[in-house]
């Protein structure tokens, strides 16, 4: 005779199991649309549920190892919200795309703010979303500065903040912008559409828009036009000598760049000869960094000079290159090998005297970067095939 027992589920039990029933891709409609239906979140209003969702879904996905995913070779994260369904749910009202990207934002800022709470530290988030917009001043930008610390010193940190973001705009936004557009085509899919915002203000002493909400401090603003940056930073330096109160480093550092943008010593140099100056030339000027970013001379450290950094293809390359003591001097030729030889040769390239690898370094780290240019995550088993290879031609013989 044999005795059962049963056992009721706790909580933390069918929660577990109802997360990893989602699947890989878990912060996605589908996935949101699982979790507002599951047992947990009986009892709690729409919001708070939708809330804990997010929670969940996004849990740990900044080292999931997924960064360089994409759906098709070249294309966007699987991730990406143009490729969701929206979910069709009667009895319960479920976020649209839009809704669910604007909550998702609106989560970085109460974590940012939260974080800023609890170990007393001061922030600076500047972000835009993907859109058709060709020109800085056409850009919303997504702003975020501790409000304590905006607003104790507003004009000096005002000032640096706004030609930041006006840095951010030329220099990392606009090139984006021309890949995200690139990609959307990849993917056969419509590049989605933003309006601007409120233009930065050059001028002072309100450098930069007010919060969204009153009580907030997600601030909501534009850059301007290239020229109209350089223009006002030129008709702006009388405010800066007549002004009493400490002003921005970045603002003053930025009227000595406008002055210089466009002089011409010689006027019979070519203009191509002429250095071009950028935004970003303000934090680095030829006097030297500006007040804000000098080196305190009590700490006299040497300046080191920096390499380019060496930016990994994928954790599975990674891997294979570890298992091998193969050196991260390998990463610029793979790079160069995967854009000019086609996969299928990768082994046979590997096998050569140029690169001089042996049987298994040459078959394992092809399949790694195959894996790693697929866009799919780390996997452990790439690197033991060599092994099974190995171990059956052993056992046969």
């Amino acid at each position: 005779m044999s005795a059962t027992s049963t056992t009721t589920p706790t909580s933390s039990t069918t929660m577990k199991s109802e997360t990893e029933a989602l699947g890989p891709c878990r912060f996605s409609m589908s996935g949101l649309t699982a979790l507002h239906l599951s047992t947990f979140a009986l009892g709690f209003s729409n919001n708070e549920r939708q809330a804990a969702a997010r929670a969940l879904l996004r849990h740990d996905v900044h080292i999931d190892g997924t960064h360089y995913q994409t759906r098709t070779h070249g294309g966007l994260h699987p991730s990406y919200l143009g490729f969701q369904p929206a979910p069709q749910l009667e009895s319960e009202r479920t976020l649209s795309h839009k809704e669910l990207s604007e909550a998702a934002l609106q989560d970085v800022f109460d974590a940012i703010t939260m974080q800023d709470r609890l170990d007393g530290g001061v922030s600076l988030l500047i972000r835009c979303a993907g859109s058709d917009a060709v020109s800085p001043e056409k850009i919303a930008f997504d702003l975020y500065i501790t409000p304590r610390e905006l607003h104790e010193a507003s004009q000096q940190i005002g000032g640096d903040v706004a030609v930041l973001v006006q840095a951010f705009a030329q220099e990392f936004a606009i090139p984006h912008l021309q890949r995200f557009t690139k990609r959307c085509a990849i993917e056969k899919t419509q590049v989605p559409k933003h309006f601007s915002a409120t233009h930065i203000n050059i001028e002072g002493p309100q450098y930069l828009p007010a919060p969204v909400v009153p009580t907030g401090a997600r601030i909501l603003c534009s850059a301007q036009a290239p020229k109209s940056f350089v223009r006002n930073l030129q008709t702006s330096s009388p405010a800066v000598t007549d002004s009493k109160k400490p002003i921005s480093a970045a603002i003053r550092q930025g009227v000595e760049w406008a002055t210089s943008v466009g002089t011409n010593p010689n006027p019979s140099t070519p203009r191509s000869r002429i250095r071009q100056r950028r935004p970003a030339d303000v934090f680095a000027s030829d006097k030297g960094p500006g007040a804000i970013f000098s080196a305190q001379s009590e700490l006299n450290h040497d300046v080191q000079k920096f390499d380019p950094p060496l930016i990994s293809i994928g954790p599975n390359t990674d891997s294979a290159l570890d298992r091998f003591n193969l050196g991260d001097e390998l990463l610029p030729k793979l790079r160069v090998l995967v854009s000019t030889v086609r996969s299928s040769r990768w082994e046979s390239v590997f096998r050569s005297q140029q690169w001089d690898l042996t049987y298994d370094q040459a078959l394992v780290l092809s399949r790694a970067l195959l894996t790693d240019l697929q866009g799919k995550p780390l996997n452990h088993e790439i690197v033991k095939v060599s092994d099974i290879f190995v171990g059956g031609c052993i056992s046969a013989c």
